[in-house]
C-alpha cells in the first residue's frame, strides 16, 4: 500500500447534455479525440488507470509540486480549447454533436490518500477511499464548470504552496463540502476560464473559387439537411459515387476540413482532400480538392451546394478548375463537356439514393 498516492481527475463538463442532446456516433469520435488530447497532454508521467466515459483517471505515487500541478493543468485546458476551436473552424457536419462541441469544458480534480491495488480480471486497479473519495469531489458546490480543485490532503503536502510568476491568472479559494460516511472535505480551488484568454486562434485554409466553373444540380426530394448528411458521409459515399470500384479513408475519424479520402477507379485511384469555401448564407457547403493533380491542371476543386427548396432541396455541384496555360484552348473544351456528363450522373445517382432513404 502507498500512503500517499496523487489522484488526478480531468472530467469533461457538459458532458452529459452533450450527449443526450446530439448524435451519438459524431458525439462519440469527439469525445475520444478530447480524451486521447488529455492522455497525451500528460508531460508528468502520471499513469492512466482507467478511461471513465467522460474523464480520465491518472495516479502517480511520485506527487508532483503544486506549481507542476498547476502547469499540467494549464495545458490541459489550453490544449481542450484549442483543439475545440479547430474542430468548429474546421467542422462540415451541421448536425447538434458537431455544432454544440464548442460548449464543453473541462474541471480537473486533485486528491492525495492510501491507495492499494486489486486485480480484476489479469488487470491490476487502484483501489481504496483515496480514490473514491476523488470521484466524489466531481460533485461539489463549486459556481463553476471550469476549475482546478485541490484537496486539503493534497495542499498539506506541499511545502510552499505559492504560484508562481507562470500563473498570473490563478486565485485560490477556499472551500468545502460534506460527503455521506465520509464527512467534511476541505479543498481549494481556482477558476481555469482565465486561460481562455491564452488559447490561440486556429489559422483555418479557405479553397478558392474559380471563375466559369462546370455547374449542374438537381432537386431532390428530400430536406436540405439530410441530404447535406448524405452527401458528406463517407461511409455513405459508395452508395451514389457509382463510377467509383472503392473508397478508402480513416472510419475513425470524422470528415472535417483536412480529411483525406481515396477513390479508387478502374484506370487511376484519386486522393481528394475536404475542404469549404464561402458561397453566402443560403447553402450548405461542402468541398473536396483534388490532392494528385493530373498533368494538364493546377487545380481541381469540385464543391456541392445545397440549398432548400420547394418540397425538397437543390443540389448544385459545381467544379472549379485552373487548367495549365497549355492546356487551356486544347483541353478546355473537352474538360467540361466530360466533366458536365459524368456530374450530371453523379447527382441523378444521389438523388435516386437520396429518395429512397427518405422512402423508408
Amino acid at each position: 500500500m502507498s500512503e500517499n498516492t496523487l489522484f488526478l481527475i480531468p472530467d469533461i463538463s457538459g458532458f452529459t447534455e452533450f450527449v443526450t442532446q446530439t448524435e451519438i456516433s459524431h458525439g462519440q469520435h469527439i469525445i475520444s479525440e478530447l480524451l486521447e488530447l488529455l492522455i497525451d497532454t500528460n508531460h508528468l508521467g502520471l499513469t492512466v488507470s482507467e478511461v471513465e466515459g467522460d474523464a480520465v483517471l491518472f495516479y502517480s505515487q511520485a506527487v508532483p509540486t503544486f506549481n507542476q500541478l498547476l502547469g499540467l493543468a494549464r495545458s490541459m485546458f489550453i490544449n481542450f480549447h484549442q483543439h475545440l476551436k479547430l474542430y468548429q473552424k474546421n467542422r462540415i457536419c451541421e448536425c447538434g454533436a458537431c455544432q454544440t462541441a464548442g460548449g464543453l469544458t473541462l474541471k480537473i480534480i486533485a486528491h492525495v490518500g492510501p491507495s492499494d491495488f486489486i486485480s480484476v480480471k489479469g488487470k491490476q486497479k487502484v483501489y481504496g477511499q483515496a480514490v473514491i473519495l476523488a470521484h466524489r469531489l466531481l460533485k461539489n458546490n463549486i459556481a463553476s464548470s471550469e476549475y482546478l480543485l485541490l484537496s486539503k490532503a493534497y495542499m498539506e503536502l506541499q511545502v510552499n504552496p505559492i504560484p508562481s510568476s507562470d500563473f498570473p491568472w490563478i486565485e485560490l479559494k477556499s472551500g468545502s463540502i460534506d460527503y455521506e460516511s465520509i464527512g467534511t472535505v476541505d479543498y481549494v480551488f481556482t477558476k481555469l476560464s482565465p486561460l481562455h484568454q491564452e488559447v490561440p486562434e486556429p489559422e483555418v485554409q479557405i479553397s478558392a473559387t474559380m471563375p466559369k466553373p462546370i455547374e449542374v444540380d438537381v432537386h431532390i426530394e428530400m430536406s436540405r439537411d439530410q441530404v447535406f448528411e448524405i452527401i458528406i458521409d463517407l461511409n455513405q459515399r459508395m452508395e451514389w459515387n457509382r463510377f467509383a470500384n472503392s473508397l478508402e479513408f480513416d472510419k475513425q475519424q470524422i470528415n472535417q476540413v483536412g480529411t483525406k479520402h481515396v477513390c479508387v477507379f478502374d484506370s487511376q485511384t484519386i486522393e481528394f482532400e475536404s475542404v469549404k469555401t464561402d458561397f453566402g448564407t443560403d447553402n450548405l457547403v461542402y468541398g473536396e480538392k483534388i490532392v494528385d493533380l493530373p498533368s494538364f491542371a493546377n487545380d481541381i476543386t469540385i464543391y456541392f451546394l445545397v440549398g432548400h427548396e420547394k418540397k425538397g432541396s437543390r443540389v448544385q455541384l459545381q467544379v472549379h478548375y485552373q487548367l495549365k496555360s497549355w492546356a487551356r484552348i486544347i483541353m478546355n473544351p473537352l474538360f467540361r463537356y466530360k466533366n458536365k456528363q459524368i456530374n450530371e450522373k453523379v447527382l441523378q445517382h444521389l438523388k435516386e439514393y437520396c429518395e429512397s432513404q427518405s422512402k423508408r
